[in-house]
């Protein structure tokens, strides 16, 4: 057998002594990659809790009649005024899927409006003419969004596209996609019981 000699330009004693605890030992920093991973672990519980909530934009929206007629100048915010919350349901006249929603998104409006919900429609990334239109469908007053800016400020990337809210304004649900269930069942989905 033969013997072992170290690398060039090593001492001899170094290469008898041999680590049994590598996953412990202290980085080049001094701190051990648990530590390490701990204290990342902590800066990022940090982040999600003290983050800001998202509530609803306070951008000013024009309002529409359920016969679909604008109705007048003013612009406002929407303000959630039920008991309990507010759902805003976003949806957009091209879109295939909020079109054949709308009888059910409708009949869901309905349904919580029982259990303290207040129901915003708000139609939007469309003409002004395509919109008022699609007000007519719905057959309840909405709110216009033709240059899609609210939606942007609301985070929609999807429609149709439904918003959840405590009676704040605060954003506690958020859900892309078109519903084909009963309204209590959509409720449910919705956290709304």
């Amino acid at each position: 057998m033969g013997s072992i000699s170290p690398p060039p330009g090593q001492r001899p004693s170094a290469v008898n002594t041999v680590s049994t605890s590598a996953s412990s030992a202290p980085s080049a920093t001094g701190w051990s990659p648990w530590r390490l991973a701990l204290f990342a672990l902590a800066g990022l519980a940090a982040v999600l809790y003290f983050r800001r909530p998202s509530y609803l934009p306070d951008l000013a929206l024009a309002s529409a009649t359920a016969g679909g007629t604008a109705s007048g100048s003013s612009e406002t915010p929407i303000l959630c005024t039920g008991a309990n919350g507010c759902l805003v349901v976003y949806v957009a006249p091209w879109c295939g899927p909020c079109r054949s929603s709308l009888p059910g998104d409708v009949a869901l409006a309905d349904h919580i409006r029982t259990k303290g919900y207040e129901t915003v429609f708000v139609v939007g990334m469309d003409d002004t003419g395509a919109c008022l239109d699609m007000t007519r469908s719905i057959g309840r007053p909405t709110r216009l969004d033709t240059d899609g800016r609210w939606a942007k400020a609301a985070g929609v990337r999807g429609v149709p596209h439904f918003l959840v809210t405590t009676p704040t304004g605060k954003i506690v649900k958020r859900q892309a996609g078109a519903y084909m269930a009963p309204p209590d069942r959509v409720a449910l989905l919705l956290g709304i019981s």
